[in-house]
């Protein structure tokens, strides 16, 4: 209880100093184990042990954003299935195969406005997307003192263990007065620069810091169905038990 008590100060705190901030891009690579829950061998012969993609984060006082980089010519990592060069047939000449279903596209955009609490989520599921509203958390986070290095920053380690059972494991820096990260992970006395969930499970890392933002894309989404986080967690659930035992599981934060 005492160190929630610490977290929602903390989160208190760096909210009252957000005007202070500078605004920001951080620039993330998220490396996701696509294999970690999958029992099936035949499924990981059809998809690449791991997907890596990169995410930026776009901060300006107390109002951040989360999006995909958009990457020309980016390779599609199911592509051809797991092996090299392909299925069976020659170089490239296997069936494409998409991401598990369940798991939303790569065009999300995430809002978060820690002056009021709110957050909008814009993202894909299916061939639809979705507006989910919802509201800042305070998140269970055990400070510690623990340091080291990220992009020259110096950094403090921040654990938690989520209502799904998985450790967390943030750095963040006190040097950027933000406390925005990578998706869900933020309310920390600074900007998270790095993110390990369940032992490399799923790894986000800052690869560049700039002070630079673009203030256009510094808006609340608006395009999509509005819904609730629960009824979209529903959506989800539903098409997981249409995939049968052995398939994907999403890894969510709650």
């Amino acid at each position: 209880m005492r160190q929630v008590i610490l977290s929602v100060c903390s989160l208190a705190l760096v909210c009252s100093v957000a005007a202070q901030a500078k605004e920001g891009t951080i620039t993330y690579e998220r490396k996701i184990n696509l294999h970690r829950r999958l029992k099936d061998e035949q499924m990981k012969a059809m998809m690449p042990e791991f997907r890596t993609n990169k995410q930026q984060l776009l901060f300006s006082d107390s109002i951040c954003v989360y999006k995909a980089v958009e990457e020309e010519n980016a390779p599609d990592p199911f592509e051809g299935g797991g092996a090299p060069g392909g299925s069976p047939g020659g170089p490239g000449g296997g069936q494409r195969m998409g991401p598990p279903p369940g798991m939303p596209g790569q065009n999300n955009v995430l809002y978060i406005n820690f002056s009021n609490l709110k957050i909008v989520e814009q993202t894909e599921l299916g061939e639809k997307t979705f507006l989910i509203a919802d509201t800042v958390k305070v998140q269970p986070w055990k400070l510690s003192d623990e340091t080291k290095t990220v992009l020259n920053y110096p950094c403090k380690k921040a654990a938690l263990k989520t209502l799904r059972g998985q450790e967390v494991v943030a750095w963040y820096t006190e040097s950027i007065i933000t406390p925005a990260g990578p998706e869900m992970f933020n309310g920390l006395p600074g900007a998270v620069l790095q993110v390990d969930v369940n032992d490399g499970e799923m790894l986000f890392t800052a690869l560049e810091v700039s002070n630079k933002v673009d203030k256009k894309a510094l808006k609340e989404p608006a395009k999509g169905k509005a819904t609730t986080r629960e009824e979209y967690n529903k959506k989800i659930q539903e098409m997981f038990n249409n995939r049968g035992p052995g398939g994907p599981r999403m890894i969510q934060i709650n």
